[in-house]
């Protein structure tokens, strides 16, 4: 009973469809999909930076420790340096050091203290 009452709906719906295609609309080109949001932040720190490269290296944990505690330091004195910066200054230093450079003028750059300093 149900497949006569479906094919009695399909009989009906075509002929209420004209024989005749229906005039054609002017075409209009869709405007293109807008661009999707690029998920995230922005890339603004030093993985995006190409004038840094990504590197691992080992030290011990004690040294890690210590290095964390001196600058925490540096910040509460208003100093920012982060690890890595650090370690760039260092091995720069190191380098220009090699070279022939005056040491002093490169370590002066990355520390709070002066040469005339003395330890306490």
């Amino acid at each position: 009973m149900s497949g006569d009452m479906f094919k009695k709906l399909v009989e009906k719906r075509q002929k209420s469809q004209p024989d005749t295609p229906p005039a054609e609309l002017p075409v209009t080109p869709a405007p293109p999909p807008p661009e999707p949001k690029k998920r995230g932040r922005p890339a603004t720190g030093k993985r995006s930076d190409p004038n840094w490269t990504g590197r691992t290296y080992y030290i011990r944990k004690e040294t890690d420790l210590d290095v964390e505690g001196e600058l925490l330091q540096l910040k509460r004195q208003g100093i920012e340096l982060d690890k890595s910066e650090l370690v760039d200054a260092l091995l720069d230093a190191w380098v220009k050091w090699r070279q022939g450079d005056n040491i002093d003028l490169r370590i002066s750059e990355i520390s709070p203290r002066r040469k005339d300093d003395k330890a306490e």
